[in-house]
């Protein structure tokens, strides 16, 4: 198998990406792992087969594969796979590079490298600019999943869950044309809700928000013109965030509420409910956004809409740069006292990569207090997961998963917390005989 190396700093240190695909049984343990905890820990991210082209940049760019941990009985084994994409397939086949990276000219390829979730039944690799991959239990590649041809374009890389309902949703978009579409999948994985909206420009929804009524879309002030001309997106916040309230049920545009805003930016959000008359999102918040390197604010904010008026109002929760974060799904859409950031909190004399984050937080998210785990110097830590303990009646009964990466270590590990000890050091460590790429989100697949 062809293995490089790159002086581009996405594709080095805890980026570089590896290159053989490995089953590894029965790996080493310090501590234990919780009794009763059986499943798999699937996280997926960019790791390129082949060199990419000189306009690579994380996180656009990178073909998928998905890692994962299987806990059972106290015992943990480790499987990795690059998602087989037919871009992919072709270029193995060729023994070379075809497709090309994001803001490069075409032809580009369906990545695949994003997200990982099961729904209906289904393992499904997820990538915001193309149909999702479906892969096996054991990550062997099944083929492009199009709902039975009910799905015509891409798909949301972040659809939510509901764990009430069983329903997936999502908002995917066009770049191009400013076009977005909700999907709503039942829990039996049947489509029954496509409705087209229309952006009021052309702007990248990475991630939506949802609560016992809504998904919520948050139109940012980061603008796409994907011309030949000029960058390929401009930050203009004199237009403020357009932001979308869609009836879970909604049937045509006509049922979507468009609400002002303060200008900002936002990859995702941690969690949303409805409570009071009013819609509440958690979210790390951006100041402004380029696609180049500038100073910018990373912060923890609460954005709060009010349904009667429809006056949006943005607080701050905390002004640690942090991202990545998540709260008990169980919990998904519904009131939420904590949630668990990336936080970005270097050790002294360590310089950490644009992107990581160096320590994991547990916020009380009506508060603010937090606490924090933090790592060796020279760590870096993946997307926290909340995992409920066996038989957990109480939000925060769990656990919290991550890979971490050591700084100039060959070998990997991955990391099991206790949610309501965070700072304590981990209940288990589990080592691996092979080092894990920083990469992008993942899900506890239980059972």
């Amino acid at each position: 198998m062809p293995a490089w190396t790159s002086p581009n700093p996405a594709l080095t240190r805890a980026f570089a990406p590896v290159f053989d695909e490995r089953d590894d049984q029965d790996l080493a343990v310090d501590g234990e792992i919780p009794a009763g905890l059986r499943g798999a820990y699937m996280r997926n991210g960019p790791n390129p087969r082949f060199e990419p082209d000189a306009h690579y940049s994380y996180p656009f760019d990178g073909t998928g594969m998905v890692h994962a941990i299987h806990l059972a009985d106290g015992k943990a084994r480790y499987r990795n796979r690059w998602v087989m994409t037919t871009e992919l397939a072709k270029e193995i086949a060729a023994g070379r590079r075809i497709y090309n990276s994001t803001f490069a000219p075409a032809p580009h390829a369906n990545l695949a490298n994003t997200n990982v979730v099961r729904h209906a039944g289904r393992y499904l690799a997820l990538y915001e600019g193309g149909q999702p991959y479906e892969v096996d239990a054991e990550l062997a590649t099944l083929g492009r999943y199009d709902y039975d041809g009910k799905l015509q374009g891409p798909m949301s890389a972040h659809p939510k869950i509901d764990p009430h309902t069983g329903e997936l949703l999502s908002i995917q978009y066009d770049l191009e044309s400013g076009a977005l579409l909700y999907l709503r999948v039942g829990r039996d994985g049947v489509p029954d809700r496509r409705v087209p909206l229309q952006a009021p420009w052309p702007a990248m929804i990475h991630d939506i928000a949802l609560t016992e009524n809504h998904v919520i879309a948050f139109v940012c002030p980061l603008v796409f013109d994907l011309g030949p001309a000029g960058p390929p997106a401009t930050w203009q916040p004199e237009r403020g965030t357009r932001i979308a309230l869609v009836p879970r049920d909604a049937r045509t545009a006509a049922d979507v509420r468009w609400l002002d805003g303060p200008p900002f930016f936002n990859w995702h959000t941690v969690n949303a409910w409805e409570r009071d008359g009013r819609i509440e999102v958690a979210m790390p918040w951006y100041d402004a956004f380029s696609l180049g390197p500038q100073p910018r604010r990373l912060e923890l904010h609460r954005i709060v809409i009010d349904l009667s008026s429809g006056v949006v109002r943005d607080e701050t929760i905390d002004t640690r740069a942090c991202e990545f974060g998540r709260v008990n799904d169980a919990y998904l859409g519904r009131p939420t006292r904590y949630g668990y950031v990336g936080l970005r909190e270097p050790r002294p004399g360590w310089t950490p990569q644009a992107g990581t984050f160096e320590a994991i937080a547990r916020y009380d998210l009506a508060s603010g207090a937090k606490d924090v785990h933090r790592f060796a110097a020279g760590s870096t830590v993946g997307e926290p997961v909340f995992v409920p303990a066996p038989g957990a009646t109480d939000e925060d009964d769990g656990y919290v998963f991550t890979f971490v990466h050591e700084e100039g270590q060959a070998q990997g590990a991955f990391h099991i917390l206790d949610a309501r000890n965070l700072a304590d050091a981990p209940l288990a460590v589990v080592h691996l005989p092979r080092r894990v790429p920083v990469g992008l989100h993942g899900s506890w697949m239980s059972g």
